[in-house]
């Protein structure tokens, strides 16, 4: 419904702006899982929502960062600048698709395929 894509977009424009804020104190403090805990849950809702409201581009962007983030969280791999680049350049990415979904309902016409291989 129109009401649900409003609320699904107001909520992931406020948590793309908290994922930010996250991802540059996670870049002064690269070992506080609480940091790292949040983002991973925020990038889940918005993979969750984009998911059932059949946003596939999203959900597949989102799902990427989601499962880098389970490996930082995991302590399999270390938070650096480039993964810091690379989850900075998914909320650039997802932005610019929930401005599309905002205008157009839909994601546009960009497949982020080179960001999802960064995502890996």
């Amino acid at each position: 419904s129109a009401e649900a894509l409003r609320e699904f977009l107001v909520e992931s424009f406020d948590n793309l702006e908290q994922l930010e804020r996250d991802l540059m104190n996670l870049e002064k403090n690269p070992g506080d899982t609480s940091i790292i805990n949040g983002i991973f849950r925020n990038i889940h809702t918005i993979k969750g929502t984009s998911g059932f409201l059949g946003f596939s581009r999203l959900e597949r962007v989102t799902h990427r960062a989601e499962d880098l983030l389970g490996l930082i969280r995991a302590g399999q791999i270390a938070m650096n600048h480039d993964i810091g680049g690379a989850l900075f350049k998914m909320i650039d990415a997802v932005r610019e698709m929930l401005r599309s979904i905002e205008d157009n309902q839909n994601e546009g016409a960009n497949d982020f395929n080179e960001l999802v291989e960064l995502l890996v």
